[in-house]
């Protein structure tokens, strides 16, 4: 699946350091492996951003897009909805513990995203695990130049 996403760190003066999950795109679909969560609530809290304000930061120009990704990734862990918190295998897995199996900065690799099919799971636990590294995680939507 890693061959799915990019991962990468941009930087600039003003803003420091700005770690960044991306999937690649597929030739009509900017969320590439991400595709399945649009019809999800994870579609709310994954932020689009234009091909130009991407291209700007990764020219080292960040204010346009610190101005629209949105929330720092650990606050989004606090907003998905407490029914979609739970880890789906909480109720079978040996070593569940409530203080962790959720999302939060604790929350382990094994997290499973509840609600969802298991391959959608995983791919919001993907998401849930960027955030836990303090990534943000972008969908670029339009042209970028060089």
């Amino acid at each position: 699946m890693q061959d799915r996403y990019v991962e990468f760190t941009l930087s600039d003066e003003v803003w420091g350091d700005i770690k960044i999950l991306r999937p690649i795109p597929l030739p009509d679909e900017p969320w590439g492996i991400l595709a399945p969560l649009k019809s999800t609530l994870w579609k709310d809290l994954i932020p689009v951003v234009s091909g130009e304000v991407f291209s700007h930061a990764t020219h080292g120009h960040l204010t346009p897009l610190v101005r629209v990704i949105g929330p720092p990734p650990e606050a989004l862990l606090r907003l998905i909805p407490k029914k979609y918190r739970v880890c789906a295998s909480f109720r079978g897995c040996l070593a569940a513990d409530k203080k962790v199996c959720h999302p939060c900065l604790e929350v382990p690799e094994c997290y499973m995203a509840p609600g969802l099919s298991d391959d959608d799971a995983m791919l919001a636990s993907l998401v849930i695990l960027a955030w836990k590294e303090g990534r943000y995680v972008v969908i670029v939507d339009g042209d970028e130049f060089v």
